[in-house]
């Protein structure tokens, strides 16, 4: 099963960095692990949240986010 090194800058003052490797069948999967594991405090609970959260990591001018096939 692939793997996935995902790194996210969490929007919050002070500014964090939340960091796991995760196994999942597809990138899609493993960034919705992700989004309910690490982030969705930041977002709303809802494939709208996961929608802009999946954008922070593909939007070339304000990208937060970074996802790695290792």
């Amino acid at each position: 099963m692939p793997r996935y090194a995902i790194a996210f800058v969490i929007p919050a003052e002070p500014a964090q960095l939340r960091q796991r490797i995760i196994e999942n069948e597809t990138k899609e999967t493993a960034l919705r692990l992700f989004f309910n594991e690490e982030v969705k405090e930041f977002y709303s609970d809802d494939d709208q949240g996961f929608y802009y959260f999946k954008e922070d990591f593909f939007d070339e001018n304000t990208r937060s986010g970074s996802l790695i096939e290792i």
